[in-house]
């Protein structure tokens, strides 16, 4: 089946009823050390929901990008409006409201979101342990845990769909075979550029408001946070009993 996956059918039909749809981001939590949080701190997050869920969110946010000729969403120039970036000349205020728009889209009843993190410390700790079995690149070797996760975690779904952002300078999209797949379709991980899939954009935005949240808590606690920090902690409390850890919980405090 694999073989002849059409795989830019697959990704221009994904809200086809009867599927379930994951799609994936990752970031860094931190590189040095903070009070709360250890160094080199990685985070990989899904948003899973059903096709028929997705459907009406993806058409919303395309709908918003059209009509401000914006080519796709990313929670860091939406937030900064980034110098060099389609973002910059967007005025604050429809800032503002385009991240509500994608946390809103977060939100939705029916979504789950999976996720792992693991340090490199802790991860250098387990290659040392494992005589050999864990492969020595950090992030590579906690993305294939991640993926491999997901694909347990989606196994009993119907018709799991994972996709993944694309690498830099990598085409798309692209089936990334897994020794593990489960019922995921296609047999692997479907990278793809993440202008090209709403969905996407909506694990990087369930990635940023993590990290934000964990950043800024403590000036929001003190009333000092700003819109983007209520509406990003906001949509964190919104993952509760949605949130779900692929594998067991190792401390994360310094």
């Amino acid at each position: 089946m694999s073989s002849n996956l059409d795989l830019d059918g697959l990704i221009a039909n994904l809200e086809m009823p009867g599927r379930t749809l994951a799609f994936c981001d990752e970031t860094n939590l931190t590189e040095q050390a903070t009070a709360d949080l250890v160094a080199n701190l990685r985070l990989h997050v899904g948003v899973v929901m059903a096709a028929e869920i997705y459907a009406p969110a993806a058409a919303d946010l395309s709908a918003f990008l059209e009509t401000h000729g914006l080519p796709e969403f990313h929670a860091a120039e939406v937030v900064n409006g980034k110098k060099n970036t389609p973002w910059q000349a967007v005025s604050y205020e429809t800032r503002i409201g385009a991240f509500e728009r994608m946390t809103d889209t977060l939100s939705v009843a029916g979504s789950r979101i999976p996720y792992l993190y693991l340090s490199e410390q802790q991860h250098d700790e387990m290659v040392t342990q494992s005589a050999g079995l864990i492969v020595s690149d950090y992030k590579q070797s906690l993305k294939t845990v991640f993926l491999t996760s997901m694909a347990e975690y989606l196994n009993a779904e119907p018709t799991p769909i994972l996709l993944i952002d694309r690498d830099k300078n990598t085409p798309g999209p692209v089936l990334h075979q897994m020794s593990h797949p489960g019922a995921l379709l296609g047999g692997g991980a479907i990278s793809v550029e993440s202008h090209k899939v709403i969905g996407l954009q909506i694990a990087d935005m369930a990635a940023y408001v993590v990290r934000r949240y964990l950043f800024k808590k403590t000036a929001l606690h003190a009333g000092n946070g700003s819109p983007f920090d209520e509406i990003a902690t906001k949509a964190v409390a919104s993952f509760h009993e949605r949130f779900d850890l692929l594998l067991a919980p190792e401390p994360i405090v310094a």
